[in-house]
């Protein structure tokens, strides 16, 4: 039965990518679905924190539908840079916490820990940064495809690996899209 939930999953996170690589609202719909499918298929392969992840990525869903209604006409959806300084914050901060996480994770008897840590939080990072559509998310996730890659190729999960390789992809494809929406200052 999981192996239906699971390329179900795949289909509605492959929908969701397209979508907000077009900055199109509805593909947080299609986000919200995949993440709660992928909340229950990681409990059921030990990944915890992917586990958890998945749960946050239902609300942050929610959150990024509700943030992009505003989003009416063509020319509001443009995407914007985070500044320097704030990207060398944000990303020792996502670097801290992993490492965190990666330390409680050691007291459990999670697979994959460390992979697992890291991309759990900086995929939490990601997600805020295109939920309020800075360009620099694309650059994170380009990172945290080729780990999640591994991630669910140990836990022989084919599929999902197949939607990592999409996303990778598709990651691209979205940072070309939204680099020519960009707000220039």
């Amino acid at each position: 039965m999981i192996d239906y939930l699971e390329v179900f999953a795949v289909v509605c996170g492959i929908m969701y990518l397209i979508l907000l690589s077009k900055v199109i609202r509805w593909g947080w719909i299609f986000g919200i679905m995949s993440a709660a499918l992928y909340a229950y298929i990681c409990f059921n392969v030990s990944l915890y924190f992917q586990s958890i992840l998945q749960c946050i990525y239902v609300f942050a869903g929610l959150w990024g539908f509700w943030s992009w209604s505003e989003l009416k006409e063509p020319s509001e959806t443009g995407t914007y840079h985070l500044p320097i300084k704030e990207n060398i914050i944000v990303f020792f901060g996502a670097l801290i916490c992993a490492i965190l996480a990666y330390y409680l994770l050691s007291y459990t008897d999670q697979k994959s820990a460390l992979i697992d840590s890291f991309v759990s939080v900086f995929s939490l990072l990601a997600t805020f940064l295109t939920i309020f559509r800075l360009i620099e998310n694309w650059y994170y996730w380009w990172i945290i495809n080729l780990l999640a890659i591994v991630l669910f190729y140990q836990q022989n999960l084919k599929a999902t690996v197949f939607l990592y390789v999409v996303y990778l992809a598709l990651s691209i494809y979205g940072y070309l899209e939204w680099r020519k929406k960009l707000v220039r200052s």
